[in-house]
């Protein structure tokens, strides 16, 4: 990384849900927007078993070769970096994960920082447990809190054998993101397979915690 390549601060929050599902990483600006993606579904523990796209104002940037938009036109991910957007400090901006849950993130770049010797990308702060995958969007994830937070609930035993194990709707593992961070390019390689279908799909644990 050259001593040029400035730092992006991005706070990261999955909207509609309180008590708010937060994440915020810092990430170099020359990384390309499918970076961005894959550090998302890193920092969040989603498991990419679904489709995405990025909006910046009008413009949505994604896979091109997947656009499911018919009325426009989708920017290639892999070959836009976040610098070239033209972002600007507490500038917003939006990433949508699973068109059929709809698990909608607002991106903030709250700074804009010189970079330091560490690693990059990197989580510094964060707040609760993602929902799970399919629940079925804000609403089915608020059934299964309730079910799942009520032992007596005629449906908790079948909501847990689904889920695999106890929901801990506080579980935030920093310090786990950060040692897949570390690991970040050969993480991003192995999306990259996924891409071309020669990888197969990545378990994401952390995310479940058992009793």
């Amino acid at each position: 990384m050259s001593d040029s390549t400035k730092i992006y601060e991005l706070k990261i929050t999955l909207s509609g849900i309180k008590p708010s599902i937060y994440r915020t990483i810092q990430i170099e600006e020359n990384r390309t927007f499918f970076e961005l993606h894959v550090a998302i579904q890193i920092a969040f523990g989603w498991e990419n078993s679904h489709m995405h796209i990025f909006e910046i104002g009008a413009d949505r940037i994604g896979m091109s070769e997947f656009d499911e938009f018919e009325d426009d036109h989708t920017i290639e991910e892999k070959t836009l970096r976040l610098f070239q957007t033209g972002l600007n400090e507490k500038d917003k901006f939006e990433y949508i994960y699973d068109f059929g849950d709809h698990w909608l993130h607002e991106i903030q770049l709250t700074k804009i920082l010189e970079p330091k010797k560490t690693f990059y990308p990197k989580c510094i702060k964060g707040a609760m447990n993602r929902p799970p995958e399919d629940c079925g969007g804000i609403y089915g994830f608020e059934d299964f809190k309730e079910i799942m937070g009520n032992r007596k609930h005629p449906k908790f035993k079948e909501m847990k054998t689904w889920y695999g194990g106890m929901y801990d709707e506080e579980l935030f593992l920093k310090d786990q993101i950060n040692e897949d961070f570390k690991n970040f390019d050969d993480l991003f390689g192995y999306y990259w397979r996924l891409l071309s279908g020669s990888g197969k799909k990545k378990t994401n644990e952390g995310t479940k915690k058992t009793k």
